[in-house]
């Protein structure tokens, strides 16, 4: 069969199938490698709109809680900090030292704070342990309430967790749920505490399944081109059976 099947494909008219049907593979591939490159390019510019840094305005609002796809987001905010409001989150580590979280209340202009965890100091007394007066603009990745300790009992000036939803309560003005791991301030506080690495994870952009659809779908049509060529070649190859050679074949057996 393999033999027969050969020498019909070198016939002209199985040669002209034959190059139809590369000339239809080669389209479908192409088209689906286009498609694939574009569904990149979504996810490429998807992802880079997901990692520029936007404006805490465009986050929760006060009272509202987190959005889930603002989790790792780099945000940017400017204004004042509360010198007086600042609070030590206690029983942090860092480089295998034991000390505090400094976290700092940052008015905004519109009279709303949002907690800024400016980084770790060995302790209270430390060199940079005070917020730099003035105006300020910052930049911080933006993470999520901690939950753990929330029944713990604060000290003055002292919380076991972060959580920008609990120091509303303290802080007594509007504030923004979760707290900005802060990445950079302008200007610059020297000295400052030493940053402290954020743990979330930055959330992804959804996979545009509609265009990887497309692209499996045209390079599923290659494969039946190559599968209907083959199959309508097969069936071409199969022998014939001459009529009159099988009814004569027929008598004689009778």
């Amino acid at each position: 069969m393999a033999s027969r099947m050969l020498r019909l494909a070198l016939t002209p008219r199985w040669i002209a199938l034959g190059v139809l049907a590369v000339a239809l593979i080669a389209g479908c591939v192409i088209l689906g490698r286009w498609q694939w490159e574009r569904t990149q390019d979504i996810l490429a510019a998807e992802r880079a709109a997901q990692g520029a840094p936007i404006s805490v305005t465009e986050v929760a609002a006060p009272g509202v809680e987190i959005d889930g796809a603002d989790i790792g987001r780099q945000i940017v905010a400017t204004g004042t900090y509360l010198a007086d409001q600042q609070v030590a989150v206690t029983n942090r580590v860092f480089e295998n030292a034991t000390g505090i979280w400094v976290v700092t209340p940052l008015q905004l202009a519109d009279g709303s704070l949002v907690a800024v965890n400016r980084g770790w100091l060995p302790d209270e007394s430390a060199v940079g342990f005070v917020p730099p007066a003035g105006q300020v603009t910052v930049r911080g990745t933006y993470v999520p309430d901690e939950t753990f300790y929330a029944d713990a009992l604060a000290e003055p000036g002292r919380v076991a967790a972060i959580s920008g939803t609990a120091l509303s309560t303290r802080w007594n003005l509007p504030t923004r749920a979760g707290y900005l791991n802060l990445v950079s301030q302008s200007p610059a506080s020297v000295p400052a505490p030493a940053p402290v690495p954020a743990t979330v994870q930055t959330s992804d952009v959804p996979f545009p399944l509609q265009n990887f659809g497309y692209a499996f779908q045209w390079w599923i049509f290659a494969l039946f081109v190559v599968f209907a060529y083959v199959r309508w070649l097969r069936l071409d190859a199969r022998p014939t059976v001459d009529p009159d050679v099988a009814d004569s074949t027929t008598v004689s057996s009778s």
